[in-house]
């Protein structure tokens, strides 16, 4: 049986072998189990190598057997290493990585097969492969001891024949480009990345996954995804280029990312070409050094430990799940950058990402979505995109007119998605005028769903406005037409309806550090429930909110006549107050007159008119004392539809901060008491 009649090919594969020769592979042979412990490039290199069409049986046995024989299992290399001390000399496969010791005047390279970061490397080996200096290299190494020469570095990498492609002709990579179709081009470079081009037919999901190719091929691109599990979001990446580095959770010190002072290594920002922080919810970023630092790469490429400086280029994706409905976001998502840890919601962070890949809208991972058919052996495609990174189709970008009211923050993320875009399926530089809108379109979408959150997240310092060419009134994506409803009438009746027990309390985002990052609403409900006299509290909350709503609790009890609650009611209800909506926990004090109002509204079954928001504490004995973030406040209650801003009376010197344009829509109601702000909330006539 022949090789093609086990792995059938499409007319398309066969057109991909007759074009592009030994740059292509057959993936599925590639995912033969036996070579599950190669990375997929290697295995890919050695099948196009190695394997022949009338000899592939035998062939791709030899490789296995090669693999087995000089691959040692991890407990088999102190056996390894007994084999190098009793012979001198060992010859392995392994991932070999040099670097040079100024200091000591060696050149040093880690051989993880024997457990050793100091086998001494000549200088011929480097000035011939100088791969082995660039985050090294995957091959077959022969190592020999020599304790004579060096007692402190015994071993000595005396041959290496790579398994990994040497730099491309970028150049041909383009002509090639010249003899598909567009679809074809695209179909070929999903199935080089590793997946199965016929299984994502629609071409917006086959845009959106190339979109995660966009840090590898364009420098210092910042992108997030989140979205469900198991839709590959690190898929392309990580297994397409050894130039891709990925943390997966757990701790990030500014010593293995920016450089170590004491070692005086550059971490892996300086070392890859892209980051990857995978399952991103469970990684903890060590030190606000590692935060204030990022942001500044982030913005400029360059990055300072100590003494130390050091310019990089290497771009970032931060990825982790999302819960959906259907397919789109979970609608109790106030933005959508709530899975991520608290240190990353910061808008100078956030304003410094470029895109935002919507990962709701990815199939989920299957095996028919692995390729099976033809495309660029791995390593080959990985080192192309590498080296395109050194072509810019900036000025392509920019001749698109765009709606006015970018910033340049906006202006230059949809000039690198766009080059990047380009790269990937015009390598030649020359799109269509419908397909360069195309791809700037999609660029601007990615932008505008950062720019969304931030104006979600911060309402007081960044306004809402499109990103777009000019030509375009709005994005077709289902949640940029729909996130301000999702964000600010999630279970949010009080906006239009006048409900019992319903209130809107306002507060202030705070970072870690106690920075503001602009208001929000706090959306609270009251029930009255048959039972014994009570408090129960659900929803986000700490113990220091907690503390405040059994604080305002106690005052209506001492106080429920006066407030229009009758004794029968207070004796027999339980009241249940359920935060639907809250950005942090230190809201609660600030909150008291929303949650005062809430509790009387339930107790009192009287309903809080549409469309009020409530700001103060509240003391034991019901006077209303000043809050902090007036302005901020003030701006997230016009932006959630709040008319009437109840404050207190000492907060009035405040307004003087507050923009015009904000007054404009809001009617503040200052206040001194708990009973002034009841009198507003329950006129008379209500209860008359």
């Amino acid at each position: 049986m022949s090789l093609y009649d086990e792995h059938p090919l499409s007319e398309f594969d066969r057109k991909a072998l007759d074009v592009c020769g030994e740059r292509v592979v057959i993936k599925s042979l590639a995912s033969n189990s036996a070579l599950a412990r190669l990375p997929r490039f290697v295995s890919e290199y050695l099948i196009a190598k190695y394997v022949k069409p009338d000899s592939w049986r035998a062939d791709l046995a030899n490789i296995q057997s090669k693999i087995r024989d000089l691959l040692p299992e991890h407990e088999a290399r102190e056996l390894l290493k007994n084999k190098l001390l009793t012979r001198g000399e060992v010859t392995l496969i392994d991932n070999v990585e040099a670097r040079v010791e100024l200091g000591k005047g060696l050149r040093l390279a880690r051989v993880p097969a024997l457990a050793d970061n100091g086998v001494r490397v000549p200088a011929a080996l480097t000035e011939e492969h100088p791969g082995l200096l660039l985050g090294g290299l995957w091959g077959t190494a022969k190592v020999r001891y020599a304790p004579e020469e060096d007692n402190v570095h015994p071993n000595e990498l005396i041959h290496f024949i790579p398994f990994q492609v040497g730099p491309p002709n970028v150049d041909e990579f383009k002509a090639f480009r010249k003899r598909f179709t567009s679809d074809e081009w695209m179909g070929l470079v999903l199935q080089s990345a590793g997946y199965a081009a016929g299984a994502f037919p629609d071409r917006r999901t086959r845009m959106l996954l190339l979109a995660r190719l966009l840090p590898l091929v364009e420098r210092n691109v910042n992108l997030i995804e989140l979205g469900p599990r198991q839709t590959g979001k690190t898929f392309l990446l990580r297994n397409l280029s050894p130039r891709v580095f990925t943390i997966s959770g757990g701790k990030t010190t500014p010593a293995n990312l920016f450089a170590n002072l004491n070692t005086r290594q550059v971490g892996i920002l300086g070392s890859r070409k892209v980051v990857v922080f995978d399952e991103i919810a469970h990684t903890v970023f060590d030190e606000d050094e590692t935060i204030s630092t990022l942001k500044d790469y982030m913005e400029s490429g360059h990055f300072s430990r100590g003494r130390m400086s050091f310019s990089a280029d290497a771009g970032l994706m931060f990825a982790g799940n999302l819960d959906v409905e259907g397919t789109q976001p979970h609608s109790k998502y106030r933005h959508l950058l709530e899975p991520l840890p608290r240190a990353l919601i910061d808008t100078a962070l956030q304003d410094r990402m470029h895109g935002y890949i919507p990962g709701w809208e990815m199939p989920k991972v299957s095996p028919s979505s692995l390729a099976t058919g033809v495309g660029f052996l791995t390593d080959y495609f990985g080192e192309v995109l590498v080296q395109l990174r050194n072509d810019s189709h900036d000025d392509l970008a920019r001749s698109v007119p765009m709606q006015p009211g970018m910033t340049q923050r906006d202006q230059r993320s949809v000039e690198r998605l766009t080059s990047g875009f380009i790269k990937l399926l015009y390598p030649d530089g020359m799109p269509s005028g419908e397909e360069l809108d195309e791809v700037v379109t999609l660029a601007c979408e990615l932008r505008q769903r950062v720019h969304n959150q931030l104006c979600t997240i911060a309402p007081g310092e960044f306004r809402t406005r499109l990103i777009a060419p000019a030509s375009l009134s709005a994005h077709a994506a289902p949640d940029l037409q729909f996130r301000e409803t999702r964000s600010t009438a999630f279970q949010d009746r009080g906006r239009t309806e006048a409900v019992v027990g319903a209130t809107t309390g306002l507060g202030v985002m705070m970072d870690a550090k106690g920075t503001s990052h602009g208001g929000n609403l706090i959306l609270i409900q009251v029930s009255a429930i048959n039972g014994s006299p009570g408090l129960v509290v659900t929803g986000k909350h700490g113990i220091e909110l907690k503390h405040s709503i059994q604080a305002v609790y106690n005052l209506v009890r001492s106080r429920f006549r006066e407030f229009g609650i009758a004794e029968s009611r207070l004796k027999t209800q339980t009241v249940a107050v359920h935060l639907v909506q809250i950005s942090t926990h230190r809201d609660g004090p600030s909150a008291g007159l929303a949650f005062a109002v809430g509790i009387v509204s339930a107790l009192a079954n009287k309903s809080v008119p549409a469309a009020f928001a409530f700001s103060g504490e509240v003391s034991l004995h019901g006077e209303v004392g000043p809050v902090g973030g007036i302005p901020e406040k003030l701006a997230a209650a016009a932006k959630g539809g709040r008319k009437h801003v109840v404050i207190p009376l000492a907060n009035l010197a405040d307004l003087s901060g507050v923009p015009g344009e904000i007054l404009d829509l809001i009617e503040i109601h200052p206040v001194y008491s708990i009973a002034e702000a009841l009198a507003l909330a329950f006129p008379i006539s209500e209860s008359a």
